[in-house]
């Protein structure tokens, strides 16, 4: 029986806790009625919590929430409604109405001097507060890395041109190191010396322990090769490279001893062979070659070129360090390092803040950093101690609530070490602490819980400091409603097929099922699946490629969250071939590349002639008139480059030119100018450091498409699009959908193959590893072996936080490619992976029944070059001669009207310009409020409505209205009338909208919202929130509406020409609509 810890959670306030909240468990009301409760039962004042979280979101959503929970609790209280964390403190803590509402009301009055917020937050406050005692210049400030980039270079050049001019003090030395390592790769070297990661380091601080694990893998080299040689034959290349490894490891040993270092017994080892013999087993083969790499990396000579390194920029690095202080640049690593240190060292400081804050909640604590929970675990002390290190802290009761899940524990690169959280969890509950267990899903149907612990039981296995024990879920809903499916592949008739082409695969079912449940699939509110309800979920964004490419050739409408191949946007390279070829007319790449761009649409043929013709520059004087205007809108630009404003100057190309018209058109429509836009916030962002012109800004915009490519994602706002959303896993981690798509289940560990790291820190060692170009120092050799079996650990835990993010349906997708069984052997162990040879239907896991659809392997050919059609070519010459003629006639009737400045809104149709009394202000303030609600309910359908009326009502700036809107909306979501209006798709929400009347007014409004019905009419909706008896609604229309909704139909008639529109007042109180 799996038992729930919620009660223990709710009532004990006097005790230090760790929560440990499964996926869907509710944890996140849960921290918000624990915040109540130590404002209401506890009696803290507001500005004495600190609530932490590790995204703005979040800790938005959390401050709104408890807003909205002590508004509520106010009306409960007020209104004697039934609410259960009202009974909780009169039950439980003996709470009086009249204190609980006093404490309400005093909590929300000063609510913004809460510390709710990011850790970073909470860090710069706290240095801001105390920057002379922190060491800072007083004028420090974060610095997003631009203004550190920049003092770098200056001082690289300066450096290289003393180091390797005529007169190089240290020649030899330069061309030792340049022999192993680029300059390239050494500049990025002294670059990852300078960061905030690393306060100091020091190559020798552990060489008496990495001695011993050299001398120690010695001997497993040694040993292994004498198992592996086989009797009375002579060694082959596998057994004498371990051998080699052996001697090798020794010498490191001594090397780092200070020992004298024999000479290797042979120049060069022989090569470790690629694949295992055959009287070799796979963990034999595996462990042998491990050591081998261990030993290439550490080898004493590899070691002296790393000092060597090392010492050639020693002097750069502190100069660059000095600048960094000098000038006030702090990283993000430098906001929490510099709080811990301030906290760690001066205990004043530490007495001031402990004595300012009476409790500290901590939200997803098993994605803490080590050195975030070290400065956190010295603001809860007790008040009269005084730890000089976090292991010695004594923690005052009941100060400090932290829930995590470590199961959910998958941002090892962030810096969250699965160890720390391990350790400061133990020394909480060894202080007196409680653990408590949440369990209980209330997310997901009960099939996608059962395949959650079915696999991640059999593959979470605990291993001290690398992995928790897996503590399962459960819920109470129990209907069987086939919620988890497989898509299998099955392999190539003709052979071996390469991942790529089983991806396309893959991607192709993909869209088919897309194809065939948008529209049709009824999810659990009676709503149609839409494409905005589908989540699809790679491991790696480098994987999602195929699956876009699928989706957009059927047409599917989509949203990369995240795309690391978003240097290769089409609509990017556009914008920049413009810059490019508008700053340096001699730049012929460029040129060429814009001239057969959208917006020019020159082929390649044309551009070709053009070559040949020697006017492929901007130099030459075209008689070709088309090509004479686009050389001219080029010189136009170029002209301007220098005297304008670089952020302006990326704007007037969006706003003078058809660029982002054009690209929105050939490429993504939406996501094509939401990524056309996000270059231009990067210019601002660049210049805001500085003067920079335009040639400086496409520099480093190249240096970030090659380094760091996913700066430039562009994910579209979550209400912009009827779209699937298409992202990792580790994007979605806090995220819910009706449709969840697992892609490429046959993917080997990510972890297996990742990039090597330029540097690696371990809390647990105290140890900083480097690299620089392909060699590495002994730590990094040494905590890379460590990272791999954290990889591996962490993999399972990716997987977990993926099968739980399905709310209705869980689909599976993989193939049948060689190594698959391997790759998915978490789904294998619980005999819940397909078999390619059987092909059972169904797949069964106790009560779970997996149904399995097989799909035979096609040659991507066959589908790949297949395009969703477009749209007639007759038909597009028509709307553009229809624009043409529209066009011509507003510019008539727009300097016509420039005379008489005539304008009118619907609503001065039906009222005078008179002032609002109190109730009419009161009136409409409800209005707005219950319509901004509306908007966000209809274009996020899984936003709750309390969640909504309090967004809108903040966003009205009316927040006393959020009580009364949402008694008014709550009966109308259950109505039959919202029930037609969610089976619609909404085209639109608060639309504006203008136009000119033949007599030359100009009428411009709002609509309210703008539906299309399954049979295809367009449904206009404008909300009314009149106190009217039911079946008045026609007479209420006739006498005070029709003239407004009349203009919104006409304007809904004349943006949608040609199609049935229907136009409704709404009235919410009466659930009825009345049409015109």
């Amino acid at each position: 029986m799996i038992t729930e810890d919620r009660s223990q959670v709710q009532t004990r306030l006097d005790v230090n806790m760790v929560v440990e909240a499964g996926a869907g468990t509710g944890k996140t009301t849960l921290l918000i009625d624990r915040l109540c409760l130590a404002v209401l039962a506890r009696g803290i004042q507001v500005e004495k919590l600190v609530a932490l979280t590790f995204t703005e979101k979040a800790a938005a959503e959390i401050k709104t929430r408890f807003m909205d929970k002590l508004q509520h609790l106010i009306r409960a209280v007020q209104e004697h409604e039934p609410d259960r964390t009202l009974e909780l403190l009169q039950n439980s803590f003996s709470v009086s109405d009249a204190d609980i509402a006093s404490r309400a009301e005093a909590a929300l009055s000063r609510l913004d001097r809460a510390a709710i917020g990011t850790i970073h937050g909470f860090c710069a406050d706290i240095l801001k507060a105390f920057p002379l005692e922190a060491g800072l210049s007083p004028h420090a400030e974060i610095d997003a890395g631009q203004r550190a980039a920049r003092l770098f270079d200056a001082r690289w050049n300066t450096f290289l041109d003393e180091e390797l001019g005529v007169n190089a003090p240290r020649a030899e030395a330069w061309k030792r190191v340049l022999a192993e390592i680029s300059l390239p790769d050494l500049k990025a070297f002294a670059q990852e010396l300078c960061s905030g990661k690393i306060e100091a380091y020091d190559y020798y601080t552990h060489r008496d322990l990495l001695a011993s694990v050299c001398l120690e893998r010695a001997r497993q080299a040694e040993e292994l090769a004498a198992a592996l040689t086989r009797p009375g034959k002579k060694a082959r290349n596998g057994e004498l490279a371990l051998a080699a490894a052996g001697q090798s490891l020794r010498r490191t040993a001594a090397f780092l001893k200070g020992q004298p270092v024999p000479a290797p017994a042979a120049q060069t080892a022989p090569a470790f062979p690629a694949a295992a013999y055959k009287d070799w087993d796979e963990a034999d083969f595996e462990q042998a070659r491990s050591l081998v790499l261990f030993a290439e990396k550490t080898a004493p000579e590899k070691q002296q070129i790393f000092l060597s390194a090392l010492e050639l920029v020693q002097r750069v690095t502190e100069e660059v360090r000095a600048d960094y202080a000098r000038e006030g640049i702090l990283s993000f690593d430098d906001l929490i390092v510099k709080t811990r240190n301030l906290l760690e060292k001066n205990l004043y400081v530490r007495r001031l803040l402990k004595e300012k804050f009476d409790v500290l909640f901590i939200d997803e604590f098993q994605d803490t950093d080590p050195v975030q929970g070290e400065l956190l675990l010295f603001l809860a002390e007790e008040k009269a101690s005084s730890a000089g290190r976090w292991q010695d802290v004594r923690l005052a009761p009941g100060k400090l609530f932290v829930v995590g899940d470590p199961k959910q524990s998958i941002y090892r690169f962030r810096g969250a070490d699965i160890t720390a959280y391990e350790l400061f969890t133990d020394l909480i509950l060894k202080q007196g602490g409680v653990k408590c267990f949440l369990r209980q899903n209330f997310r997901s149907e009960a099939e996608i819980i059962d395949a959650a612990n079915a696999v991640c039981s059999r593959a979470m296995i605990q291993q001290t400091a690398f992995q928790p024990a897996y503590e399962p879920i459960y819920t109470a809903k129990t209907a069987r409603t086939g919620a988890v499916q497989w898509l299998f592949v099955t392999p190539a008739p003709d052979g071996p097929a390469g991942a790529d082409d089983f991806r396309d695969n893959q991607a192709e079912r993909i869209a088919d099922w897309i194809e065939a449940n948008v529209g049709r699939m009824t999810l659990s509110d009676g709503r149609k699946l839409q494409y905005r309800d589908i989540a699809l979920l790679t491991r790696a964004a480098t994987t999602a490629g195929p699956y876009t490419d699928a989706l957009r050739r059927r047409g599917i409408v989509f949203n990369v969250e995240t795309d690391k191949n978003f240097y290769r946007k089409q609509e990017i390279n556009d914008f920049l071939n413009f810059l490019r070829a508008a700053q340096d007319v001699q730049d012929r790449t460029a040129l060429a590349g814009i001239l057969r761009s959208p917006l020019f649409g020159f082929t390649d043929e044309e551009i070709y002639q053009i070559a040949r013709r020697g006017e492929l520059t901007l130099s030459a004087r075209p008689a070709d008139a088309r090509l004479a205007q686009s050389y001219a809108l080029l010189k136009q630009f170029g002209r301007r480059a220098g005297r304008t404003p670089l952020k302006e100057l990326l704007q007037a190309v969006l706003d003078e030119t058809f660029l982002p018209e054009a690209c929105a058109a050939a490429y993504e429509g939406e996501q094509t100018l939401a990524n056309l836009n996000r270059l231009v916030t990067l210019a601002q962002g660049y210049a805001a450091d500085g003067a920079a012109s335009l040639q400086q800004f496409l520099a480093e915009v190249q240096t970030i498409l090659e380094e760091e490519p996913e700066r430039l994602g562009a994910p579209l706002p979550e209400e912009a699009l009827n779209a699937v959303s298409v992202m990792t896993v580790h994007k979605s981690k806090g995220l819910e959908f009706p449709v969840v798509i697992l892609a490429d289940l046959s993917k080997k560990d990510s972890a297996a193959v990742s990039q090597p790291a330029r540097h690696i820190f371990s809390w647990q060692y105290n140890m900083h590893g480097l690299r620089a170009g392909k060699v590495c120092d002994v730590n990094l050799a040494f905590l890379e072996e460590e990272q791999k079996k954290h990889g591996k650990c962490e993999e399972v835990r990716v997987l977990y936080v993926a099968l739980t993010r399905a709310r209705e349906k869980l689909i599976l997708a993989a193939d049948g490619r060689k190594g698959a069984l391997k790759a998915a052997a978490a789904f294998a162990a619980a005999g819940l992976f397909p078999n390619e040879e059987t092909c059972p239907p169904v797949l069964q896991e106790e009560a779970l029944q997996v149904p399995v659809v097989y799909a035979p392997y096609q040659n991507p050919e066959t589908f790949l070059y297949r395009h969703a059609a477009a749209p007639a070519a007759a038909e597009t010459e028509r709307e553009l001669a229809a624009w043409r003629t529209a066009h011509e006639r507003r510019k008539t009737q727009y300097e016509r009207l420039l005379q008489t400045a005539l304008a009118q809104t619907p609503s001065e149709r039906v009222l005078e310009d008179l002032p609002l009394t109190p109730a009419q202000q009161a009136a409409a303030q409800l209005g707005t409020v219950c319509h901004r609600t509306l908007e966000k309910i209809l274009t996020r359908p899984q936003t709750d409505l309390q969640t909504a009326v309090s967004l809108a009502a903040a966003q009205a700036g009316a927040p006393e209205r959020a009580p009364e809107a949402k008694a008014l909306l709550e009966p109308f979501l259950q109505s039959a009338l919202f029930g037609q209006m969610t089976a619609c798709n909404v085209l639109a929400c608060e639309m504006p909208f203008s136009f000119a009347e033949p007599e030359g007014e100009i009428v411009s409004g709002v609509m309210d919202a703008v539906l299309q019905t399954p049979e295809g009419t367009v449904w206009v909706l404008d909300y009314k929130t009149d106190q009217i008896r039911p079946g008045a609604e026609k007479a209420v229309l006739d006498e005070k509406y029709r003239p407004q909704l009349e203009v919104y139909v006409r304007a809904a008639q004349k943006l949608f020409a040609g199609r049935k529109v229907r136009g409704s007042a709404v009235f919410l109180r009466t659930f009825a609509a009345a049409d015109l």
